[in-house]
């Protein structure tokens, strides 16, 4: 019975994982993203059921924009970058598919 009980609890226990330092750009981003006002509107208007998706949606969406803006503030590029483009060449050309 207890070793259902403690897999049961390994989740909760890893939620409760501690914040990145913010000893790092991302760090600090991470650690404001909550005191961005989108954020905030975002947090007060939750639904009484929180696990809407709908919400959780919106609300990765507000936070990951609320750091990448303050990522471009502190003269960081956000994460990402350009799509390589899928070519094949076939025969005497270049052909994209």
């Amino acid at each position: 019975m207890s070793c259902y009980l403690a897999l049961a609890l390994l989740p909760v226990l890893a939620a409760c994982s501690a914040a990145p330092p913010a000893t790092t750009a991302q760090g600090r981003c991470e650690q404001q993203a909550y005191q961005d006002p989108a954020v905030k509107a975002l947090l007060v208007k939750a639904p009484a059921w929180s696990g809407d998706p709908g919400w959780q949606e919106e609300l990765r969406l507000a936070r990951r924009k609320s750091v990448n803006d303050c990522l471009v503030a502190a003269g960081f590029a956000p994460p990402g970058g350009v799509e390589p483009v899928n070519r094949a060449r076939f025969g005497l050309g270049w052909y994209a598919y």
